[in-house]
């Protein structure tokens, strides 16, 4: 229903002025409500929120296993280094 309408409705049984002040009430209510979150709209956040709660928790564990595979890459490469100027210092003595 418009304020308009609200508004003419109440002039029928009240005073001008106190229908216009009842009016801007509703209108007020309304606009209060219109923006307030359905139970819907929370449930389904809700279920937007586990999602990513879950995304979250198989990115760091992914990550997790990143970070041990980038040290053993890591120690690999160290040793391969090693194993290369040991070759490299047996070659002089060739």
């Amino acid at each position: 229903m418009s304020e308009l309408k609200i508004f003419e409705r109440l002039k029928e049984v009240v005073d001008e002025k106190v229908a216009l002040a009842i009016t801007e009430v509703i209108t007020d209510a309304i606009g209060f409500y219109e923006k307030m979150v359905t139970k819907e709209e929370f449930k389904e956040l809700k279920e937007l929120v586990a999602e990513l709660a879950e995304a979250q928790k198989k990115t760091e564990e992914k990550l997790s296993i990143l970070e041990v595979k980038m040290s053993e890459l890591a120690e690999a490469q160290k040793k391969t280094e090693q194993r290369l100027n040991e070759l490299a210092e047996a070659q002089k003595k060739t």
